[in-house]
């Protein structure tokens, strides 16, 4: 149950940062993103966009900043800060944008080669493969279909391809919790919820920096 719950949330986050979120549903969206993992800890309400709004958005992204970045993690990284900011009519300084890809890119990096050295943990490929064929996979929403289309590709690469790498850091932050809670239960003086245990283990990575 813990991890369908953590999943459902994680779906909606990874949903509403790319494609339509109801209003109608911003109530219950700001509930349950309490407990999400990727420190947006506020909830986002897109305007809706349709997959060909979408597919002018990606399409912009590609003549404009692509071009400018080598490093393959850094582009994907770069395009969902682009649609995101696009999606909100946020002005963009693409120079400033391929900053915080790279920025982002590198702590991604060193979340995971953290949690590698410092804890052990290390997931495969078939676990993640697994994890997503019973949750994102098998709990498709239209959103998703759409955001899919719009990257000419199925949902399934969608899920298993383009967001791969933060469905590896849920796996892998699944085995954090209960490591990085017995390193600061004890002398911690306030609750240790998803959100505090996020922050402690997060502030490591910035340290490694």
């Amino acid at each position: 149950m813990k991890r369908i719950t953590g999943l459902i949330l994680f779906i909606l986050i990874i949903v509403g940062m790319f494609v339509l979120i109801d209003r109608s549903d911003s109530k219950k969206m700001s509930e349950q993103v309490e407990n999400e993992m990727f420190t947006q800890t506020e909830t986002k309400v897109y305007p809706e966009s349709t997959v060909e709004e979408l597919k002018e958005m990606l399409a912009a992204f590609q003549n404009d900043v692509a071009p400018r970045i080598n490093n393959d993690f850094e582009r994907k990284l770069a395009e969902r800060m682009y649609v995101e900011m696009k999606m909100c009519d946020e002005t963009i300084d693409v120079k400033q944008l391929l900053i915080r890809a790279k920025d982002q890119a590198n702590f991604e990096r060193a979340w995971l080669d953290h949690a590698k050295s410092n804890y052990g943990i290390v997931v495969t490929g078939d676990e993640v493969d697994e994890w997503i064929e019973k949750g994102p996979d098998a709990t498709v929403v239209e959103s998703q279909r759409r955001y899919a289309e719009a990257k000419e590709m199925s949902v399934f690469e969608l899920n298993h391809d383009y967001y791969r790498d933060q469905y590896v850091k849920w796996v892998v932050w699944e085995d954090l919790i209960p490591l990085v809670t017995e390193r600061y239960e004890e002398s911690s003086e306030q609750v240790l919820d998803n959100n505090r245990l996020i922050e402690l283990y997060e502030q490591e990575v910035e340290n490694t920096l």
